[in-house]
Formats: structure tokens, C-alpha cells, sequence
């Protein structure tokens, strides 16, 4: 294997992360971050609505971003000399850390599900196209980087055999993005659920035979610990029941004031660079209830949401599956509908009154280029030789997590608890020791 010296890069300026401490950048990093585009992303909270339970979770995409980019540079400086890959590659994988949040929408991945319904696309396919189509490409471009090549990397996209590792740094199983937003997020959060050793994660990987990413076995702890963090935040956090409860209220804010506003209809990205979370709440107070029923169901959910008055969390249900298919299948809009429709007409409220919530995600992170994507590859040193390893082979909780975490829960107005609660137990055919009543 060739090996090449990935040398320190210079930096011309550094600020300072109240998680990493203080972070280099380079002409070209300051130039991106400076630039109109990635200021917006100041005005984009990274969690959309986790301030309304953890109070100081006001932290933006703006400084994720930083943090990732710094992250694919320490992972990079790991890996890429064994690639024979040098300098140049390593600020292309720091620039796709840095970029690789470019596209989303107000309030994160909450303005993604009406895009994806008006447009088809995600954020990670709007990051690409604002990077290729907006002043952030021609700064590249002016900087010698391919704007491209970078849209490439942000998209974990490989277009030749390096690229396995190259683009996993930015967007892989155990990448910089995961490390930053778990540990970032658990500081804004005030949870120790978190906490993970990145830097043994970063020391203990290395590149197989068949160029994929793996870890030594030694690092088993710190890998159990990052999958046990990643599921706690999600289940803890993410998927906390007044968080979800605002961002299925954000869900249909910005479902209603897009019938009004046209706020998914942008055809240039200095139209969709307009909107973030402030732009967009100023847009709906202006709207005129009365100009449509969408119009008024747009003011009233911003005033509840003003007024901290909330859905509430009427029956929960947390699965474990390894079958991707009933993930999906839970996901549908088609097939959530049917069962808000079953529920309130069971416990005789309006139908748009009962709300079914499925967020779903892989409790090991996925990766669909391996053979088996719920797996995290591993190597142990046998008479000084690597042989490949997976993970499970020697953790029980590893072997535990290869399923996909699913929480369904039926959110109603406060008056309407308990019935809906009945209603849905039923539906759903569990007993009250089994699924539970917020109260």
C-alpha cells in the first residue's frame, strides 16, 4: 500500500467551538463560511424543536457544519496517507463536512417532508444543487476545487475505488457528521446521553483489503458506546415525546402555509436561500386567517405554538425490528392516515384531531454498500496480521442493535386523552401494560 504524508494544512485564521476548542481554516474554508449561503445556515437551528424541552438547544446548523468540517479533516489526516492521497483530498474532505448541511430547509429536517412532497427532493439533493448552482460553487471553482467533485462527496457518492473511504469520512456509517451532532448535541441539550470518545473512534480506524472502513477490535468500547449514545439521543432527544409534538406541529405549519405562501414552489436557489427558520415565521404572521381554511389553520398553530400549547402524547409504542420493509411501511403518509382516521372515529373526535407519528431510523447506522448494511465491519490482530472481523461476533449489544427503532405514538388535544388512548390501545391490540398514557 502506498503511503503518503498528509501534512498539517495552513490555516489562516482559527475560531473557537465550545466542543472541539479551537479549529483552523483555511482561505478557502473562510471564504465558503463568509459567504451568504452558508451565513443562512446561523438562522437554521440544528434541532427544530428541542429548545422547547431543552431550553438552551438553540444551537444552528452554522456550527455543526464547522464542527463536521473539523471532524473529516482529524479522519481524514487518519486515512488518507494510506491511501496515497495527500493534501488536496484532505481540504476536499473538508470542505464536504462543511457543506454537507448546505440544503437544508427552516427548521431542518421538518421543512423536508412537504419537499419532498411538492418537489421530490431531500435536503441532501437540494445541498448538491446549491453547491453546483450558487456563489458557493464559483468559489470553489476560483479555489482550484471541483464543485462537482464536492457535491460528490456530500452525497457519499463514489466515483472511483478510493472513494469508498474518501467519501464515507462525510458521509458514512461512523462519520464526522454523526460524531459532531451526538456530542454537540447532548452539550446544548444539558444530556449526558452523548457522551463518546471520538478521538479512539478516529484512532482505531483503518482501511481493509478491499478498501472499506474498519476498526480494530480494541476500540470495541468506544463503537459500543457511540451506537449506545446514538440510540439514547435519538430515543431520549430526537424522538422525545414534546419534541416530536412540535415538529409534527412545524410538519403541518408548514404544510398549511405552503398552500398559501408557496414556500416549496422556489425554482432558483436565491429563492429557496431566502427562507430559514426567522424569514418564515415572519412570513406566516402576516398571513390573513381568513383568507382560506389553510390560512387559518396556519395562524392558529403559530399561536399555539407561541403560546407553548402542544399536542399531547396519548399512546406510545417503541418496536425493534429487523425488517426495513415494516419500517417503511410504517412511515407511509397513506397508511398513517388510515389509522388516524380509525382511531378518531373509534373515539369519536375529528379526524384531524388524532395525529400518528412514526419517526424511524437503523439503531446501528446504516450503510447500503456493504453486504450486510446493519453491520459494523471490524479487524483483530492475529500474530500481527488484520482479520476481518463484524462486530456482533463479539458484542452482544452490537448484536442486539442490528434492528430498526420505530416509535409510534397518537398525539390529540389534551381534552381528548384518554379516549383517544383507549382507542388507540385497541387498534393497535395492546394492553395497558404495554403501551402507555402520558400523563
Amino acid at each position: 500500500m502506498i503511503t503518503t504524508e498528509v501534512n498539517l494544512m495552513n490555516f489562516d485564521m482559527e475560531i473557537n467551538d465550545p466542543v472541539h476548542g479551537f479549529i483552523g481554516l483555511t482561505d478557502i474554508e473562510m471564504k465558503i463560511i463568509n459567504s451568504e449561503p452558508y451565513q443562512r445556515l446561523r438562522r437554521i437551528k440544528q434541532l427544530s424543536g428541542a429548545h422547547y424541552v431543552y431550553p438552551a438547544a438553540e444551537h444552528t446548523r452554522f456550527g455543526h457544519c464547522i464542527g463536521a468540517m473539523y471532524l473529516s479533516g482529524l479522519v481524514g489526516r487518519r486515512l488518507l496517507g494510506q491511501l496515497g492521497l495527500g493534501e488536496d483530498t484532505l481540504q476536499e474532505v473538508r470542505l464536504a463536512g462543511l457543506l454537507h448541511d448546505l440544503g437544508h430547509g427552516p427548521f431542518s429536517h421538518v421543512f423536508e417532508e412537504p419537499l419532498i412532497e411538492r418537489q421530490g427532493k431531500n435536503h441532501e439533493d437540494v445541498t448538491e444543487w446549491i453547491i453546483r448552482e450558487s456563489e458557493v460553487g464559483d468559489i470553489l471553482e476560483n479555489g482550484g476545487i471541483s464543485k462537482n467533485r464536492i457535491g460528490d462527496l456530500v452525497r457519499g457518492r463514489r466515483t472511483q475505488k478510493k472513494d469508498s473511504i474518501v467519501s464515507a469520512i462525510a458521509a458514512g456509517q461512523v462519520d464526522a457528521d454523526k460524531m459532531d451532532y451526538l456530542i454537540r448535541d447532548s452539550f446544548y441539550c444539558g444530556v449526558n446521553y452523548g457522551l463518546v470518545d471520538i478521538h479512539r473512534l478516529i484512532n482505531s480506524m483503518e482501511i481493509s483489503r478491499d478498501h472499506e472502513l474498519h476498526f480494530d477490535l480494541a476500540a470495541r468500547g468506544a463503537l459500543e458506546s457511540f451506537l449506545v449514545a446514538r440510540y439514547e439521543m435519538f430515543l431520549n432527544v430526537y424522538y422525545h415525546k414534546t419534541v416530536r409534538s412540535v415538529e409534527v406541529m412545524l410538519i403541518r405549519l408548514i404544510g398549511a402555509a405552503d398552500k398559501v405562501l408557496n414556500l416549496t414552489a422556489f425554482e432558483t436557489p436565491e429563492e429557496f436561500l431566502s427562507l430559514d427558520d426567522m424569514s418564515l415565521v415572519s412570513r406566516i404572521r402576516r398571513i390573513d386567517p381568513t383568507e382560506s381554511e389553510d390560512a387559518c389553520e396556519a395562524s392558529k398553530i403559530m399561536q399555539m405554538l407561541d403560546s407553548r400549547i402542544l399536542y399531547k402524547s396519548a399512546f406510545e409504542k417503541v418496536l425493534h425490528t429487523d425488517d426495513r420493509f415494516v419500517s417503511k411501511v410504517l412511515t407511509k403518509r397513506k397508511v398513517r392516515e388510515s389509522l388516524e382516521e380509525e382511531i378518531a372515529e373509534s373515539a369519536k373526535v375529528p379526524k384531524d384531531e388524532v395525529i400518528v407519528d412514526v419517526p424511524t431510523l437503523p439503531s446501528v447506522p446504516y450503510n447500503p454498500h456493504q453486504l450486510n448494511p446493519m453491520e459494523i465491519a471490524i479487524f483483530e490482530l492475529i500474530e500481527g496480521k488484520r482479520v476481518q472481523r463484524k462486530l456482533s461476533e463479539f458484542s452482544k449489544f452490537a448484536e442486539m442493535m442490528k434492528v430498526y427503532l420505530d416509535v409510534i405514538r397518537v398525539y390529540t388535544f389534551d381534552k381528548h386523552r384518554a379516549k383517544v388512548g383507549r382507542a388507540a390501545r385497541e387498534i393497535f391490540q395492546e394492553s395497558p401494560d404495554a403501551a402507555m398514557i402520558h400523563m
